[in-house]
């Protein structure tokens, strides 16, 4: 039996932990020096009988607990053995500040693989219906939104993350007050506030750059005119693109 299989036996709440016991498990057997390279991400999947995106957020969370590196373009590297440390220890990284204990998985946050795919399942549905029933106050919102996203990308080789992810925020909460429904609107909000969470701010920190917020910003502005062009199938198409290429940027090699 491979290692993989045995998550689909397994309480599938942030299962991305139950997978980053299994790799846990792994790399002690490898026997690799602190400093040393693991495989990569690629023999690492294969390794767990996993996919790339569910490997990802394992080694997110390995990286919270200070057991690896994860150097964008280089590798992952062993910073320490969980069998040296214990491990539910709360560990201290570079900077000296605690790093979260894998025993409270709430603080972690969930999988940005599956907030993802529940943000394609609403948001395709609110922009088809913002195509129809948005109005000209909240259209006037939403191209502000989109102005603000492109003012953050003005310095060529920075972002201003903050105002980005706000205007980010901002511009999807807009398309979903079209729907006049509190709950939907509150569910979105809880998906976003997920961003602020460890796994999805680390994984964040590691993959966005200019090039991926320019992109992120071209694929509001074809959202933006299927919305003001009053199309529903187009509007909840490009909606869909977005966040699929969104995660697939996530999903850059590491090395």
């Amino acid at each position: 039996m491979k290692s993989g299989s045995l998550l689909r036996g397994t309480d599938r709440t942030r299962s991305y932990l139950h997978t980053a016991e299994l790799l846990r498990q792994e790399i002690r057997k490898m026997d690799i020096d602190v400093s040393g390279r693991l495989p990569s991400e690629r023999e690492l999947a294969a390794l767990l009988d996993i996919s790339r995106p569910s490997l990802r957020e394992a080694l997110i969370a390995l990286e919270l607990q200070g057991e690896i590196d994860i150097r964008v373009g280089s590798g992952i590297y062993l910073r320490q053995t969980s069998a040296a440390n214990g491990a539910n220890d709360n560990r201290l990284d570079k900077a000296g500040n605690e790093n979260i204990d894998a025993a409270s998985p709430l603080r972690l946050g969930d999988s940005p693989r599956e907030v993802n795919q529940l943000r394609g399942f609403l948001e395709g549905g609110i922009a088809a219906h913002a195509a129809r029933f948005i109005s000209p106050v909240q259209l006037r919102q939403l191209k502000k939104s989109l102005d603000a996203m492109r003012a953050a990308l003005t310095k060529k080789h920075s972002v201003n993350t903050k105002a980005i992810i706000d205007a980010d925020r901002s511009f999807h909460l807009t398309l979903a007050t079209s729907t006049d429904n509190e709950l939907l609107m509150q569910t979105l909000e809880d998906l976003f506030d997920q961003r602020y969470l460890p796994v999805a701010k680390t994984m964040h920190k590691h993959f966005d750059d200019h090039v991926a917020w320019q992109a992120a910003v071209e694929e509001h502005q074809d959202i933006y005119e299927a919305v003001a062009a009053k199309d529903p199938l187009q509007a909840q198409a490009a909606m869909q693109r977005h966040l699929a290429r969104a995660h697939a940027r996530l999903l850059a090699m590491i090395g």
